[in-house]
């Protein structure tokens, strides 16, 4: 059995940079044994299987998988899923923009496509969340130890380190320039002494509202004991639980923003998200994430 499959650079505009994503748009006949086994042989960092769904000819069902298992909800592929979905023509662009379903194993996912006048593809999706914040957390010299870093590199001028959960939590911590977020090493023997492994958070985002280039906001970066430091992992799903960090502090009043903010570097596959996130009383934050993806390669995998 030949089964077709394509691989896209996600969040960015630039071919080899952004995240690396894999589509299968016909996974029907696929064995269900099969899947996790296909996305480790393929070894990005994420695989999605898509399903045509019942409810109608623009909902669809992804099924997630990275190289250790599945994933009950990402971000980045469902820009790729989008692409590969034009291409193949599942879905024709109309009017504006284009709206799709994607129903992942944990959430609904609704993505716009739109294309410019010279046909290049932009994808918006859209995201609502209830974050939990804890305003408990190791000390700065716990932090500072534990990221291999000064207690001067963290920054508390404008925002604060938190404990945020929306579904994982996640321990964000704010340095003061983007320098100090990319010379951090994770210290796994200080992470084990600390205070941090009792706060369940096995993943800690850095950022820096201080970045290298003008067209972001803001630069993070993931760290923990279950990432190498040659690593640096797409951010596209740690972003509910960031929108809910900044809705937290006082200064970010109800309203509408849009900020950007970028992971990596040239060298290390830079990736660009753009976000729209929505602060009101009482309501959950919403959240339009957005980016340019480009596709790499179309492949046939052998089966049987």
């Amino acid at each position: 059995m030949k089964v077709t499959y394509y691989t896209l650079d996600v969040f960015t505009d630039t071919l080899f940079q952004g995240a690396q994503v894999a589509v299968f748009p016909d996974a029907e006949d696929l064995p269900e044994e099969q899947l996790g086994r296909i996305a480790r042989e393929i070894n990005l960092s994420e695989t999605a299987f898509v399903y045509k769904a019942d409810e109608g000819r623009s909902t669809f069902k992804a099924r997630i998988f990275s190289p250790d298992g599945e994933k009950d909800f990402a971000g980045h592929p469902i820009l790729a899923i989008a692409n590969v979905l034009v291409e193949t023509g599942k879905v024709s662009l109309e009017g504006d923009y284009t709206s799709i379903m994607v129903k992942q194993n944990s959430q609904d996912v609704t993505a716009n496509i739109s294309k410019d006048a010279n046909g290049k593809r932009y994808v918006q999706f859209t995201l609502s969340s209830m974050p939990v914040v804890d305003r408990f957390t190791p000390t700065d010299q716990e932090l500072a130890k534990l990221l291999s870093i000064d207690e001067k590199d963290i920054d508390h001028s404008s925002y604060y380190t938190r404990l945020v959960s929306s579904g994982l939590p996640y321990l964000i911590v704010p340095l003061k320039s983007q320098t100090d977020v990319r010379k951090a090493c994770f210290d796994v023997n200080a992470w084990a002494e600390s205070s941090a492994p009792a706060m369940a958070a096995q993943e800690i985002l850095i950022f820096s509202a201080k970045t290298d280039l003008d067209d972001c906001n803001f630069h993070g970066r993931l760290m923990g004991p279950n990432i190498s430091d040659r690593e640096d992992p797409p951010l596209g799903s740690v972003l509910p639980t960031f929108a809910g960090y900044l809705a937290s502090h006082e200064h970010i009043r109800l309203g509408t923003y849009s900020f950007a903010i970028d992971r990596g570097t040239a060298e290390t596959r830079r990736s660009l998200l753009h976000v729209e996130m929505d602060k009101r009383e009482g309501r959950p934050i919403t959240l339009r994430v957005g980016g340019d993806s480009l596709l790499v390669s179309k492949s046939e995998l052998l089966l049987g």
